[in-house]
């Protein structure tokens, strides 16, 4: 089974068939465009976002799931799903502090927001997926604040999510080897905040996208996770 997330940059439509070759089970795709539900015949298409040209989208090629009542919309953006296998998944496209600013009053954007509000429906399953554009790393945490990433990792950690990426290379965060963004499409300006959380499942190996390939579709690289199907 492959999980991948990948921040698209607008037009998910034109870029589907490259991303769709690599063959994901579950596909977790951020600044996408809302398409009809039967856009994607291979697949169940799950969407949300407050401009029709740019959310969160999630696509289920070998199942499917419907979105939790507790969804928050003003929680921007984050999905959660009840996958027909038992898996909870939350899509991740993170505003960090600007999702007020940009949505209105009352819109929250940190994860750390996110896992507050999910808190009980994260913890309760034996089996999740928490994974997106984080748009946070610990090399940008200043003093004590609760969006800080060190603090993010943490609350994941204890809700019993792990980092995959962390997991098989034993990278420390904000050391990491490969890259995510390439921030302004820029090869020097290279940053990990791309994540899959994983809780309950057996992550095997791990892709991410190069450079020369992806940055001409998007300033974001995916990120393909294997993992063991006998313990979904």
């Amino acid at each position: 089974m492959k999980i991948i997330t990948w921040n698209c940059c607008l037009k998910l439509s034109s870029k589907f068939e490259t991303i769709k070759r690599l063959n994901a089970d579950i596909l977790i795709i951020q600044e996408c465009e809302k398409l009809p539900k039967d856009y994607f015949p291979d697949a169940e298409y799950y969407w949300t976002g407050h401009q029709d040209n740019k959310g969160i989208g999630v696509l289920l090629f070998n199942s499917a799931a419907g979105i939790d009542k507790a969804f928050n919309d003003k929680l921007d953006y984050f999905l959660p799903l009840n996958l027909d296998n038992g898996i909870k998944l939350l899509a991740t496209w993170s505003f960090t502090h600007r999702a007020a600013g940009r949505f209105g009053d009352g819109h929250l954007g940190h994860v750390s927001d996110a896992l507050s509000y999910y808190k009980d429906w994260l913890a309760e399953t034996d089996r999740g997926i928490i994974a997106g554009d984080f748009n946070n790393s610990v090399i940008w945490d200043k003093g004590t604040k609760e969006s800080n990433f060190i603090n993010t990792n943490s609350a994941l950690n204890s809700l019993g999510y792990q980092s995959a990426y962390h997991q098989l290379t034993g990278e420390e965060f904000g050391a990491e080897k490969s890259t995510t963004l390439y921030h302004t499409k820029n090869k020097n300006k290279q940053y990990h905040i791309d994540y899959i959380y994983l809780k309950g499942i057996t992550a095997l190996n791990l892709e991410i996208g190069v450079y020369e390939k992806w940055i001409t579709l998007s300033d974001h690289m995916p990120l393909l996770i294997s993992v063991d199907a006998n313990s979904i």
